[in-house]
């Protein structure tokens, strides 16, 4: 029991001595981005339709005590689209339409957050991570081409242009980093975050139709760490 004791001091008192090194950084990292919920969905009309994509994140973070900081990030997402589904879902939708081929652009998002970034050393160079933000979000549908054919009609041609939206945007996650030397890292993440958007298109006859999507993913990013060595004395 003694030893057992002797060793949880150890540890605490361990990452006591690395925590006085405040780990501020700036770092890059790529990785897939999965669709989830409605995003993912593959029925109309609140279906998003969209596969696994890519996620490009550059953040940084100011470390105000060793465990604990402010920082940001901007993202890049982009998701294709299960166009096949869709063309599915429109054709089994529409019963004058005999055949529709879609050839469709990825979705795209842009999203800046800031917020607090927390650090807890597990080892000497292996940290555990965590952020917790907000900011807005910027997302676009997808560019489409329909080729659709109907019956007595015959072909017919048409376009979806696409339509953004500005929404109010959090984003959460935690990972792991690892400490190469003193200003240099490697980072393993995932990330969540969770937004409604409100799509306006310009139909037909003129009128303006508003599509709900929520657009939701969980990104996992593995990237490189810049570290801004601050150390108490």
């Amino acid at each position: 029991m003694k030893k057992t004791i002797i060793l949880l001091v150890c540890m605490i008192f361990s990452a006591v001595i690395i925590a006085q090194e405040k780990p501020s950084f700036i770092g890059l990292s790529l990785g897939p981005s999965f669709p989830t919920a409605g995003f993912h969905s593959k029925e109309l009309p609140e279906g998003g339709f969209a596969l696994t994509g890519l996620d490009i994140t550059l953040e940084g973070a100011w470390f105000f005590k060793p465990w604990i900081g402010a920082g940001g990030s901007a993202c890049m997402n982009l998701h294709p689209v299960d166009a096949g589904a869709l063309g599915s879902a429109k054709l089994a939708g529409n019963p004058y339409m005999t055949s529709l081929i879609i050839r469709s652009d990825p979705w795209l998002s842009l999203s800046l957050n800031a917020g607090l970034y927390f650090r807890f050393p597990l080892t000497e160079k292996i940290s555990f991570t965590a952020k917790a933000t907000g900011g807005v979000i910027y997302g676009r549908t997808p560019y489409q081409l329909y080729k659709a054919e109907y019956y007595m009609i015959g072909k017919n041609w048409y376009e979806v242009t696409s339509a953004g939206d500005y929404e109010a945007s959090f984003l959460a996650g935690g990972g792991l980093r690892y400490d190469l030397n003193d200003h240099i890292g490697f980072s393993l993440q995932g990330d969540f975050t969770y937004n409604v958007m409100d799509f306006n298109f310009i139909t037909s006859d003129g009128t303006v139709r508003t599509d709900e999507i929520v657009m939701s993913f969980v990104n996992l990013g593995a990237g490189i760490v810049y570290k801004i060595v601050r150390k108490d004395y």
